[in-house]
């Protein structure tokens, strides 16, 4: 779960950066157009259009220069305001005179002005005519250079509209696009979370019956015990019984007080087992222990032990009803048609140890290995038990993030591996010392050497 909603942050990020990136472009294009059009906008009304009139100028002043054919009139006033009028604009559009094409025409037309300049000046009718024509072509070839600029100018803004009119086109597509696609993470979102809290909501169902099943077996297990002591104890309110039947009536009363008593304390460390103290132990003197208490249980039995000295990553306490649970179970379901043998061994991982105990008891079907790790299930009724000592030790395992499996055949025996985390996690498992005992019937463990695996 934890690495589907890492994923879909992930998704939602970059969805979100798609949108601030696009919004981005938009705003920058928009920006560089506006600059590009206002400088080309400025060109255009201060360069193209100052120089198309100048053009125009120009070609007026030398219409009014160009003599008619035949004697060259005298300098006139009007003649001579031409001239000035014609050097003054022609001045003025060096400035405006952008291309080279257009540089190099008015390069010409001001050279040829002043040679109109000097045909007036000394009379000379044929250059005055001549240059003055020439003049006037320079003029029309100037006037067409700058419609020729002015059409790429505006050409070029319409261009540059297409230009910001497709990105901005194209970024509104990316952003839709993003915005459906968050849209449709939201509700993919809302329909896990449906699903979740659906599914929450089923396994509360789950809970709840599995709470009235578990309430309904506590109070039929504990009325068992409780029926015999009300019938004793009313029995002993009447009085009349000998010393010898109110010792046999206590006795019985006593029994059933301490089935009660076990009854109890497995139910409490059942309800414990989910939330198992933080620790540590090694493994070897706990299972040690373990099998000291029980040794009343495992007379005329025998228990292989081969086990890694290694430290798991639970209490003692823990690993020792884990242990006591298994073990006891496999001496409490032997079978009555062969000796008892139980081996307990243990294999070391990296990180993990894995404890077996193998049991040639009665063994279980297939029904009741699947309901082996259930609450109060039990695969014999005429065994002493409340059916909590696999359920208590599951709980246990799935909660130090460990793992159970059983294997049974009926008539045959049952095999449990636990496998629980290690303390510290090895680099290697080799050459790592090993418990090997033994305890044989009717005596002491035999064996208990180290030895190198």
């Amino acid at each position: 779960m934890e690495g589907e909603d890492t994923s879909r942050r992930g998704s939602l990020g970059w969805l979100a950066t798609a949108v601030v990136a696009a919004l981005a472009v938009v705003i920058c294009v928009d920006a560089w157009a506006a600059i590009v059009a206002s400088r080309a906008a400025q060109a255009l009304s201060t360069n193209a259009l100052r120089s198309a009139e100048l053009a125009d100028e120009m070609r007026w002043q030398l219409t009014r220069l160009t003599p008619a054919p035949g004697a060259l009139p005298p300098l006139e006033p009007a003649t001579a305001e031409a001239l000035l009028r014609l050097g003054r604009d022609i001045r003025a559009y060096e400035k405006l005179a952008g291309s080279d094409a257009e540089r190099l025409e008015w390069a010409k037309l001001a050279a040829l002005s002043r040679e109109l300049a000097d045909a007036w000046s000394v009379g000379d009718d044929d250059a005055a005519l001549r240059t003055a024509t020439r003049a006037s072509e320079s003029a029309e070839r100037l006037i067409s250079v700058n419609r020729a600029e002015a059409d790429a100018i505006g050409s070029q803004l319409q261009n540059l509209e297409w230009f910001q009119v497709s990105v901005n086109a194209l970024a509104g597509a990316l952003v839709l696009v993003a915005f459906a696609e968050l849209a449709r993470a939201r509700l993919r979102s809302l329909e896990r979370e449906r699903t979740a809290a659906a599914r929450a909501l089923a396994t509360l169902e789950n809970k709840n019956r599995e709470l009235e099943a578990f309430a309904g077996r506590v109070a039929h297990d504990l009325r068992s015990p409780l029926a015999p002591v009300e019938v004793l104890a009313a029995l002993l309110a009447r009085g009349g019984q000998g010393e010898g039947d109110v010792r046999r009536i206590a006795g019985k009363i006593v029994g059933s007080t301490s089935r009660m008593s076990h009854l109890i304390e497995a139910m409490l460390a059942f309800s414990r087992s989910g939330r198992p103290p933080a620790g540590e132990c090694e493994a070897a003197p706990v299972l040690t222990d373990v099998l000291e208490e029980l040794r009343p249980e495992a007379e005329a039995s025998e228990i292989r032990i081969e086990l890694p000295e290694a430290r798991v990553g639970c209490a003692p306490e823990v690993f020792a009803q884990i242990v006591r649970n298994l073990v006891g179970n496999a001496l409490k379901y032997r079978s009555a048609e062969r000796p008892c043998r139980v081996e307990i061994t243990g294999n070391l991982g990296l990180q993990t140890l894995t404890l077996a105990v193998e049991d040639n008891g009665i063994g279980m079907d297939a029904r009741a290995v699947r309901r082996a790790f259930q609450p109060f299930f039990r695969a014999s009724t005429d065994r002493p038990g409340n059916g909590l000592g696999l359920a208590i030790v599951d709980r246990y395992v799935r909660a130090l993030g460990g793992s159970i499996a059983l294997t049974s055949r009926l008539g045959t025996g049952t095999r449990i591996e636990v496998r629980l985390p290690r303390a510290v996690a090895a680099s290697a498992v080799e050459n790592v010392p090993r418990m090997v005992s033994v305890l044989k019937p009717g005596g002491g463990p035999s064996g208990g050497a180290r030895s190198a695996g």
